[in-house]
């Protein structure tokens, strides 16, 4: 997910999406708030109605600030399973 202003890139994340779980990697920002209006970008995309989740591998004071909560690793487990199989989502510009 990228995020511009005019024609410079100021920030975004990247991952890698299986189903309905996208395993964010890598988040940056050279403006202010750029990686923020990414993930919050991505989670209106991922938010169709069919489960998906965030996996931000750990839990940061940033995402928690976002939203973020941790979850059991037996839950996160049960959803692997549950959610590997819904086809990816639809994204464009």
């Amino acid at each position: 997910v990228e995020v511009w202003h005019k024609s410079t890139l100021v920030g975004g994340l990247y991952g890698v999406a299986i189903g309905g779980i996208f395993a964010g990697e890598s988040m940056f920002h050279k403006a202010t708030n750029a990686s923020k209006v990414a993930l919050a970008a991505l989670a209106e995309v991922l938010n169709d109605g069919q489960g998906r989740v965030i996996d931000s591998q750990w839990m940061t004071p940033h995402l928690a600030s976002l939203g973020a909560e941790p979850m059991p690793r037996s839950h996160y487990a049960d959803l692997v399973t549950d959610l590997a199989h819904i086809p990816p989502p639809r994204i464009g510009v």
